[in-house]
């Protein structure tokens, strides 16, 4: 099983789609246990390319799978070599939101300011505001809204707003600079229009 996975990996131009479909396919027969358990060890072990459309793939469609796996995910903190797996990672961990894979998510996040890697940044920083752990980097959220143009910020808001709640965004809204608590009154109709366009939810 491992072998037909790996091949569907390294030959197709689509490897996460060409995936999906196999390992549905094999709902029909007695296999696809023995899929998800090879695609396990590929998301452990595999070469980079390998890992990444493994844990993409487990991320979408086994959260059963991605508690066990998540914790060792995590034990790896050379972020510099493991840059390209990040994006899995991060999401994994965001739907897990356990303590631990807070702490790593925001360890990363310090990461990507560090290294001014401002994708990886973004990324990580939209996952922590889908959870309750949004309040651990507040000053690092008051940073981005006083140094960010409008559009920036309308979009960001939006993101939240769609994710945590109105009580939530006011509480969010109320540890910023009296002048960026003005400005944001003042972009209150683009931010909803935004919300209403792009996130297509009711706001809570």
């Amino acid at each position: 099983m491992k072998k037909e996975l790996l091949n569907i990996i390294n030959s197709s131009v689509e490897p996460v789609y060409e995936l999906d479909l196999y390992i549905e396919k094999l709902k029909t027969s007695n296999r696809q246990d023995s899929a998800w358990y090879a695609l396990k060890e590929i998301a452990l072990e595999g070469e980079p390319k390998q890992r990444f459309v493994a844990l993409t793939v487990i991320s979408v469609n086994k959260p059963g799978f991605m508690e066990a796996l998540s914790f060792e995910l995590i034990k790896n903190k050379n972020y510099a070599k493991i840059e390209t797996l990040l994006k899995p990672i991060i999401n994994i961990c965001s739907i897990v939101k356990n303590e631990k894979h807070m702490d790593y998510l925001i360890e990363v996040l310090n990461y990507s300011i560090k290294n001014k890697r401002e994708y990886l940044f973004e990324l990580t920083l939209r996952n922590i505001l889908t959870t309750e752990y949004w309040n651990e980097i507040q000053s690092v959220i008051v940073d981005v809204v006083t140094n960010s143009d409008d559009l920036t910020i309308i979009d960001l808001l939006a993101f939240f707003l769609s994710e945590r709640g109105v009580k939530e965004f006011d509480n969010l809204i109320s540890i910023l600079p009296q002048g960026e608590i003005e400005r944001i009154e003042r972009l209150k109709p683009e931010i909803n229009k935004r919300l209403n366009e792009c996130y297509e939810r009711l706001i809570k």
